[in-house]
């Protein structure tokens, strides 16, 4: 998982250019993101647990945050995520 190929760094670049154009991003996003994108990105069906893993090495940053569904008028909390810059792997492939 070291290298060019590893898929950390592709969750990075990912969510930092989605991070320039949305104020925040839930897994939900990522997800689709990824799909749009199949020859360039990330396996679809492993980015929960990717992004699982990339907040558990703090490469990622999660905070909880509640939101509001108009359809519903209900109230759910959800993750969103943004790039820990500070953390090496992260600092590496942004500075390129």
């Amino acid at each position: 998982m070291l290298g060019k190929r590893d898929p950390r760094r592709r969750l990075v670049r990912l969510l930092a250019g989605m991070e320039l154009r949305s104020d925040f991003v839930t897994l939900a996003d990522i997800e689709r993101a990824a799909a749009r994108r199949p020859a360039r990105s990330l396996p679809t069906e492993e980015i929960a647990q990717l992004v699982e893993a990339a907040v558990a090495e703090l490469v990622l940053l999660a905070d909880r945050r509640t939101f509001f569904d108009r359809t519903s008028e209900s109230f759910a909390d959800r993750y969103v995520y943004r790039v820990n810059r500070r953390h090496p792997l992260a600092r590496e492939e942004l500075d390129r």
